[in-house]
């Protein structure tokens, strides 16, 4: 069974400033020589802000689990293939000089040749 967990941005930065004053707080607690109360109101203030981000991202409903969608039905197989436009290579011009890739006469030809199918193929009109 897959969940995707879906966490806004600020959340992220919230638990970085709240990991990062925790490491200063406990660095100063240990080093220092405080008294129990300044350990007190250090532990305080880093629960308060672990508790407030906790009812904040509650509220706002930052953190959200879901299941993944449903993935999509397959297409009809019996629907008519979409038309596709293609061109052979001869079509092509050299990059720079304009100039196709065969030599003048077939290049001729088969530009007018394709230019007589297209009007057939539309009726007549350009």
């Amino acid at each position: 069974m897959q969940i995707n967990v879906r966490i806004r941005r600020w959340v992220i930065w919230w638990f970085y400033v709240g990991v990062f004053c925790g490491g200063i707080a406990l660095a100063n607690i240990f080093g220092r020589d405080l008294t129990p109360y300044q350990d007190r109101v250090l532990l305080l203030i880093g629960a308060l802000h672990w508790i407030l981000g906790g009812i904040v991202c509650w509220a706002f409903q930052s953190v959200k689990l879901q299941h993944p969608d449903p993935p999509p039905a397959p297409k009809d197989t019996n629907a008519a293939p979409s038309i596709t436009e293609w061109h052979s290579a001869s079509e092509f011009l050299l990059p720079g000089n304009r100039r196709s890739l065969l030599p003048p006469s077939v290049a001729l030809r088969r530009s007018r040749k394709s230019l007589q199918d297209s009007l057939r193929a539309s009726g007549g009109r350009p």
